[in-house]
C-alpha cells in the first residue's frame, strides 16, 4: 500500500485546496477570453506543428482542454491551473535536492501562490507549459549535477524540447547550465557527459518539426519573436528597467524578492553555497538579459518568467536562513489575499466598470457583443462573410462567431507578406470578389485599395480594448 510521508500529504491537500479555488474562479467567471487566448483557440481548431507567433504546444493544451468540456472559456483555460499546480510540484522536488523538507515545502506553497502565479492561472498562456518544463528541466539539471547519468541527460532534453516547443524563451535554460558549468566544476563534469548529449539530440529531435514548419513557411515565428523583442530603441531607458525591476517584485512578492537579493549578494549565510550557486545561474542571468532588453527598448514583465523557480526557492531559502518570520508571514499574506483576488476578479467582470481596476477587468469584456452586432449587420445586408482588420479582432471574432456560420476573414494588404496567422490561412486581398462586410475599429475609412469598392452599411459602439486606440465605435462596410 503508497504510503504518503505527512508532510508532503500536507502540501498535496494545500496545493489541491489552491487549486480547487482557482477552478471555482475560472467556473464562476464572467470573463470572456482575451484576444491572444482566442488566437491560441483558433489555433487549437486545427492542430500543427506551428503557428505564426508562437511554437505549437499551447494549441495542442487548449485542444485537450476543450476535448474535455468543450470551447467555453472555463475549458479553454481549465489547463492553466493543472499546469501550475503540477509546476509546484516540480518547485518542490528541485527545493528537496537542494535543501531540506521545510525549505521544500514553503518553496512549493511560495511558488504557487506568488501573485504571478495567481494571475497566470485564470488566463491561458504560453508562459504556463513553458514554467512546467522549465522548472522540469531544472530538476534534470540539479540531479544531474549530483550525479550525471543517462537518464537525466535524456529527461533535460525532453524538457528541453517540449519547453521549445511551448516557447522560444526554454532557449536560456541550456545556456544557463552552460554559464553554471562554466563557475561549477561539478556542472561542468555533466554538461560534458554524454547523457548531456544525447539529451541535446532529444531536444533537437523535438523541437524539429515546429523548425521544418517554420522553414516551409519563411521562419514567420523565429522572425515575429526578432522583432517582437527588438521593438523601437529607448535606449537609455532607465524608467523602464526600474518598471521591470518593480513588476518582478510584485510577480514573486516583494519579501521574497528582497531576499532573493540578498541571497545574490551572499548576505544569506545560512544557504549552501553549491545550492545558492545552482539556483542564482538559473534565475539570474535570465532577469539581467530582460533588463538590458528594457534598458535598450522595453521589456514586458512576463519576459522573465522562467527565472521565477529558482528565484522562489532561493528566496524561500533566504528568508529561513535569515530567520525573517514575519516576513515570511507577510509573504503569505500577501499570497493569500491576492489568490482570492485574482481568482474572484472575473465575477467581477461586467460589474466593476470604473477605476484602474474596472478599466483593466473591462478588457475582458464585450468581445460578444460586438460580434452579436456585427452579426446583425450581415444578416440585414444578406451577406455571410465578414473581413477584420486587426489581428486581435480577428481573433476574437472568429471565437465569437464559431457557431454562426458567417465565414470571418483577415485584410491582407500585402500579397507576398502575411503580418499575422490569420492573414497566412484565411486572407482576403483586394482582388478577391465580394460582397463581404468589411469591419475596422474606430471612425475610420475602408482601405485605399478597396476605397472605390465600399460603402459605411453601419457604426457599431464597442467597449473591446483594442478600440481604445482608435475610438470606442467599429465602422462596418459593405464591400463589393
Amino acid at each position: 500500500m503508497l504510503r504518503i510521508e505527512p508532510r508532503y500529504a500536507t502540501l498535496l491537500a494545500i496545493l489541491g485546496a489552491v487549486l480547487a479555488i482557482r477552478l471555482v474562479g475560472l467556473a464562476l467567471s464572467n470573463a470572456e477570453l482575451y484576444f491572444d487566448e482566442a488566437q491560441y483557440w483558433v489555433w487549437s481548431q486545427g492542430p500543427a506543428f506551428g503557428y505564426y507567433t508562437k511554437p505549437p504546444l499551447i494549441a495542442w493544451l487548449i485542444a485537450a482542454g476543450t476535448s474535455v468540456c468543450g470551447d467555453q472559456p472555463f475549458c479553454v483555460r481549465l489547463p492553466s491551473p493543472i499546469v501550475h499546480f503540477a509546476t509546484s510540484l516540480l518547485v518542490h522536488a528541485v527545493a528537496m535536492r537542494l535543501f531540506d523538507r521545510r525549505i521544500a515545502f514553503w518553496s512549493a506553497i511560495i511558488y504557487a501562490t506568488m501573485p504571478g502565479a495567481s494571475v497566470s492561472a485564470t488566463l491561458m498562456s504560453t508562459d504556463v507549459p513553458l514554467l512546467f518544463f522549465w522548472t522540469l528541466g531544472l530538476l534534470a539539471i540539479t540531479r544531474h549535477v549530483e550525479r550525471p547519468s543517462l537518464a537525466d541527460g535524456l529527461l533535460l532534453g525532453v524538457a528541453v524540447g517540449f519547453g521549445l516547443n511551448a516557447k522560444y524563451a526554454m532557449i536560456y535554460l541550456p545556456l544557463c547550465f552552460v554559464l553554471y558549468a562554466i563557475a561549477d566544476r561539478e556542472a561542468r563534469r555533466a554538461l560534458l557527459h554524454p547523457g548531456t548529449l544525447a539529451g541535446l539530440a532529444v531536444a533537437a529531435a523535438l523541437i524539429a518539426p515546429n523548425v521544418l514548419w517554420n522553414a516551409e513557411h519563411a521562419f514567420a515565428t523565429f522572425a515575429h519573436t526578432r522583432d517582437n523583442a527588438a521593438g523601437v530603441s529607448r535606449f537609455p531607458n532607465f524608467i523602464g528597467v526600474l518598471e521591470f525591476v518593480g513588476i518582478q517584485a510584485a510577480i514573486l512578492g516583494p519579501v521574497a524578492f528582497l531576499a532573493y537579493g540578498f541571497a545574490l549578494a551572499a548576505k544569506a549565510g545560512g544557504v549552501d553555497d553549491r545550492a545558492r550557486l545552482l539556483l542564482v545561474y538559473h534565475s539570474l542571468p535570465v532577469f539581467v538579459l530582460i533588463a538590458l532588453q528594457a534598458f535598450v527598448a522595453r521589456a514586458n514583465g512576463n519576459w522573465a518568467a522562467t527565472a521565477f523557480p529558482a528565484a522562489a526557492i532561493l528566496g524561500t531559502a533566504a528568508m529561513f536562513a535569515l530567520d525573517w518570520r514575519k516576513g515570511i508571514r507577510a509573504t503569505i499574506d500577501i499570497a493569500a489575499v491576492t489568490l482570492v483576488g485574482a481568482t474572484l476578479s472575473g465575477t467581477l467582470v461586467g460589474v466593476l466598470t470604473w477605476g484602474p481596476l474596472g478599466n483593466e477587468l473591462g478588457k475582458m469584456r464585450g468581445w460578444s457583443d460586438l460580434a452579436a452586432e456585427v452579426r446583425r449587420v450581415a444578416d440585414e445586408q444578406k451577406i455571410d462573410t465578414l473581413v477584420f482588420t486587426q489581428r486581435g479582432l480577428t481573433a476574437s471574432m472568429i471565437y465569437e462567431l464559431r457557431d454562426s456560420g458567417l465565414t470571418v476573414k483577415a485584410w491582407r494588404p500585402d500579397p507576398e507578406f502575411p503580418r499575422d496567422h490569420f492573414e497566412l490561412t484565411r486572407p482576403w486581398m483586394a482582388t478577391d470578389p465580394g460582397p463581404v462586410l468589411l469591419i475596422e475599429m474606430g471612425d475610420e475609412p475602408p482601405p485605399d485599395e478597396v476605397v472605390l469598392r465600399s460603402v459605411r452599411v453601419a457604426l457599431v459602439p464597442t467597449t473591446v480594448h483594442i478600440a481604445k486606440r482608435s475610438g470606442w465605435v467599429a465602422s462596418v462596410y459593405r464591400t463589393d
